[in-house]
């Protein structure tokens, strides 16, 4: 039997210490109903439906259709002796003390801390939850969302994946994750294909907007950019892999923007870092341009770029290119540059570059 989309998380969260409060089918609608279970006494409570007296103290409600008629079960997990009870259809030991259960009603750790709690591998549930102009905090559990089209958040203030690796959301082609919530933090999460036109499969068009901990795969243009509109935003240990033109991309209206430990991997003619300001600890490995237009650049390195290393930037410290002698320029058209060093290029080290400071060297093959 095919249910209605749902609006309410399959997970409980917990309300004022007595009680837990979640939704689920119990007369087989097709609409899930409210319900709240007391484990002080046991007590079931369906909202116009029916109360039920069924566990004890301790107890975790689990209802699932277990017996696949369409319809949701009264079901408890015992943590204590890892005990499933299904109200009519079986009593079984699965599970050791201390154990928690999965499920529609089951345990989560993060609902206390979050508004809402995304169905694990649901894309249609993560496309509603972070378009919703309700939530303020909404959690991302492990596992691979394939929403069926472009998400733009503008009102959630923050998105927590359960892990980078462990969240992995797969967009269609032509598709993109926008966020122009102003103040919004994001992390742990991946970002997979997509991409559209000249914005990247991540684009932040919102201000002060923190991106920490995600990464970009495979995008069909940029991996993360960002628009004129995203002052004082922040991408922090973030990273960029195979990306279809550039890794990070910014706006040269953007002064204020600070990217920490980011870094590239690609192949190509795509390139790393362009007009992003404030750079610090970023890295890029292979593809065509490492780190263009450019500026406040400190201790970051270009790997094995196929044309330049740094081209039309400013203001670089402890900056580094390693040719792998695969660079032609080490650092081309640069202005103002401490400490830098260049090594293993086929044809300069510094071109046209100006204003150099203490301890900038370079080599050729």
């Amino acid at each position: 039997m095919m249910k209605k989309a749902l609006l309410f998380p399959f997970l409980i969260w917990f309300i004022a210490g007595s009680g837990s409060s979640f939704s689920a089918d119990f007369n087989g609608d097709g609409d899930d109903d409210l319900a709240a279970f007391r484990p002080a006494t046991g007590r079931w409570t369906v909202r116009a439906l029916t109360r039920i007296y069924f566990g004890k103290a301790g107890d975790i409600p689990v209802p699932l259709d277990y017996n696949g008629d369409g319809t949701d079960d009264y079901a408890y997990f015992r943590p204590a002796n890892g005990f499933w009870n299904v109200r009519g259809f079986t009593r079984i030991y699965f599970g050791s003390a201390g154990d928690v259960p999965i499920g529609k009603g089951g345990y989560n750790p993060y609902t206390s801390q979050y508004d809402y709690v995304v169905r694990p591998g649901d894309g249609d549930d993560l496309e509603r939850a972070l378009e919703s102009a309700t939530y303020h905090s909404v959690f991302v559990p492990a596992g691979t969302y394939n929403p069926s089209e472009s998400i733009t958040v503008t009102s959630v203030k923050r998105i927590s994946g359960e892990s980078a690796e462990g969240v992995l959301i797969h967009l269609p082609a032509n598709s993109y994750l926008a966020f122009s919530s102003s103040g919004c933090l994001v992390e742990r999460l991946t970002v997979l294909n997509g991409g559209f036109g000249n914005v990247g499969n991540f684009y932040i068009g919102g201000a002060n907007v923190t991106v920490r901990d995600c990464r970009s795969r495979y995008s069909t243009y940029e991996g993360f950019l960002y628009g004129p509109s995203a002052s004082g935003i922040v991408l922090d240990n973030c990273r960029a892999d195979y990306p279809g033109d550039t890794g990070f991309k910014g706006s040269s209206s953007v002064k204020d923007s600070r990217l920490l430990n980011c870094t590239v991997v690609s192949t190509g003619a795509s390139d790393g870092f362009e007009y992003c300001n404030n750079l610090v600890n970023c890295y890029v490995n292979a593809g065509n341009y490492g780190f263009a237009y450019c500026n406040n650049i400190v201790s970051s390195t270009a790997y094995a770029c196929n044309t330049m290393g740094f081209s039309h930037c400013q203001r670089l410290s402890s900056c580094h290119v390693d040719g792998n002698s695969t660079t032609l320029y080490g650092m081309q058209y640069c202005d103002n540059l401490a400490a830098t060093t260049v090594e293993d290029c086929d044809v300069d080290t510094y071109q046209l570059c100006n204003h150099f400071s203490t301890q900038t060297w370079g080599s050729c093959d």
